[in-house]
């Protein structure tokens, strides 16, 4: 049973997954591809695929040498880290190319885009099947090999990763000429999404659905910005009491829930969304902007900003930005605004993975939940440990 439903599974992945054709990059649309307007396009991926843009050379390097599909490469670098250089994951992934250190130092390799892309065409040499290749790049070859069932985390991600590479595949004309007109900065000392905002004179709406992995992360000197030259005013639309997004070409709704820091299990109820699909073009999500909590009511004064007001009362402007859904950022005098405290940060222990141990216990040990520490670790729903993994346990000051 388990065989044939690996067997059925991955065929229905593989539908998604197509032989690489050309590999040519063009600077505007040709005439074998309809040019897509810039509104039909995920900002998104759009913002993702900019930044890959200024490590392409690297990965076709090394995509020629090893062997492997430039595409193929370009959209696990993608899915994995959305071109953002220094991402740690909770198990401790890291680079573009999210490889484990133990991983990295086996390759043998001087970067991490080496790496990826060498470990990656080592899946596709033993699988002979880019899907099975995928799968074990993101679950581990063992797995795989067994012919087991894989899980809705593996699963979702080899559809991920099949969808970004027919995008490219499909588009990649109209994504080249569009990316040309998005430009990049790098975080200084002292940014924040605030202080970006105001340089670059986006909103930070805009700002967050350009740059999906670091949205919800406390920027870092150096990390590169996506940005717009152009305000965007498509991009979402306030509609009977929620906030309703149109998807486009090369959404997903990780990087949706992320953007607008919605909950990922709300949002899937709330729209019928399964666990495992990908996300077709002109889909209208509704993301609930209604919440109930203590909160202060805050009268704007004259000279004020949603910087000073969330200083003052302890919040953050992009919290103050959600609650009281003004995305133009734009206020007068008088607005009354519902102002929550911003949540403590969060701090976390290490802890090493022992035989015996599930993740129940490990969250009784710390008195912490079994969700908290998935999250943490950007586990999913998945709860299988295993002995000597390092895991952050999150803790409270």
């Amino acid at each position: 049973m388990q065989g044939t439903f690996l067997f059925v599974m991955s065929s229905v992945i593989a539908m998604h997954l197509t032989a690489v054709s050309g590999q040519a990059l063009q600077q505007t649309p040709t005439k074998t591809e309809s040019p897509l307007e810039l509104e039909a396009i995920s900002p998104s991926f759009l913002g993702m695929y900019r930044k890959v843009m200024e490590i392409e050379d690297e990965i076709r390097r090394h995509t020629e040498r090893y062997g492997l599909p430039f595409d193929l490469a370009r959209a696990v670098c993608l899915y994995e880290s959305g071109g953002n250089a220094n991402l740690s994951s909770g198990a401790g992934a890291r680079g573009y190319f999210q490889v484990m250190p133990a991983t990295f130092r086996s390759l043998r390799v001087e970067t991490n885009i080496e790496a990826g892309v060498k470990y990656l065409s080592q899946m596709v040499k033993r699988f002979d099947r880019e899907d099975y290749a995928v799968a074990a790049y993101n679950g581990g070859p063992t797995r795989v090999a067994r012919r087991r069932p894989m899980y809705l985390e593996t699963l979702q991600y080899v559809l991920g990763v099949g969808h970004f590479r027919n995008v490219l595949k499909t588009h990649e004309a109209s994504l080249r000429y569009h990316a040309n007109q998005v430009q990049v900065t790098t975080v200084a000392e002292g940014d924040d999404w605030w202080q970006l905002s105001q340089r670059l004179n986006l909103s930070i709406l805009q700002l967050r659905v350009h740059n999906p992995f670091l949205a919800n992360r406390q920027l870092r000197v150096g990390q590169l910005i996506a940005y717009p030259t152009e305000r965007r005013t498509d991009l979402t639309v306030q509609r009977n009491g929620h906030l309703e997004y149109v998807t486009r070409i090369g959404d997903n709704y990780f990087n949706i829930a992320g953007t607008m820091g919605v909950d990922l299990d709300t949002m899937r109820k709330d729209n019928a969304l399964w666990h495992l699909e990908n996300l077709p073009p002109g889909l209208r999500l509704a993301l609930s902007t209604n919440w109930k909590g203590t909160h202060e009511v805050h009268a704007v004064q004259a000279g004020e900003t949603l910087h000073t007001i969330a200083e003052n009362l302890k919040s953050d402007p992009w919290r103050i930005i959600w609650d009281n859904q003004i995305w133009n950022q734009n206020l007068e005098t008088g607005m009354t605004l519902r102002v929550r405290k911003a949540p403590p940060k969060p701090t976390y222990l290490v802890h090493r993975v022992s035989s015996g141990e599930n993740l129940g216990v490990i969250a009784r040990r710390y008195g912490t939940t079994v969700r908290a520490i998935q999250v943490a670790n950007t586990l999913g729903q998945r709860t299988l440990i295993r002995i000597g993994q390092r895991l952050r346990i999150p803790t409270v000051k």
